[in-house]
């Protein structure tokens, strides 16, 4: 039998100096680097999405707003929303959070996208402090979740308009990416989110894994993902 021992915290709130605290804020603290960063994982991130479709022949004059409101979107619901969720837990269990961006993950990004995909690590929250197995997996879950709600929301706002037309075609998009996002994140392969969920729960991994697939495997089988 293993029995898992954690630190007691006292809960307070603002920035302690120092001393056994549960550091929980209110509401969610951001410092002047980690703003920094964000802005630049998120410059990175929409250039190679934009060189993705440019390499493709998909950003004419016609399409290049909607190209453009595809990757602004994918980006702030794919990347920093799910970023943010990881962050927001995090805090409210009482670690310190910050988002630093990865300088190879985001030319990765930029040179696959020159090769007509994109592989990117844009960067990650970092977390410090004393969280057990059940609070790391829900700030795991967090991120993956986060995409699946994006993702099942724009595929139902798609069902509602009628197919083809360039509303429609941003709505399944989106949809799709953040689908593929979220099954990618949850793979049990470190230093993705599934492993550090598999690790707490099973039955809520394999529920974490599956709804993500659900519209990802809905518009490939109905043939309606126009990226």
């Amino acid at each position: 039998m293993h029995l898992q021992v954690k630190r007691e915290y006292t809960v307070i709130y603002g920035y302690p100096e120092e001393g056994p605290y549960r550091y929980v804020p209110r509401g969610m603290r951001f410092s002047r680097d980690e703003v920094r960063h964000i802005a630049i994982a998120m410059v990175a991130l929409i250039s190679s999405f934009m060189i993705l479709y440019t390499v493709h022949g998909l950003v004419t004059a016609g399409l290049l707003p909607l190209y453009f409101a595809i990757a602004i979107t994918a980006a702030f619901t794919g990347f920093l929303f799910h970023e943010l969720m990881h962050k927001y837990f995090a805090q409210r269990f009482g670690a310190w959070a910050e988002f630093r961006y990865s300088i190879g993950g985001l030319l990765l990004g930029l040179v696959t996208s020159f090769l007509g995909f994109i592989l990117a690590a844009p960067g990650a929250v970092y977390i410090s402090g004393m969280l057990d197995r059940r609070e790391t997996g829900i700030v795991s879950l967090a991120g993956p979740m986060t995409n699946t709600f994006f993702s099942f929301i724009f595929l139902l706002a798609a069902i509602l308009l009628p197919t083809g037309g360039l509303p429609f075609i941003f709505l399944v998009s989106v949809a799709f990416l953040d689908g593929i996002l979220g099954v990618f994140n949850m793979l049990p392969i470190p230093p993705l989110d599934g492993l550090k969920v598999l690790r707490w729960n099973v039955p809520i991994y394999v529920a974490g894994l599956i709804l993500p697939a659900i519209p990802v495997v809905f518009l490939i089988l109905t043939n309606l993902v126009p990226i």
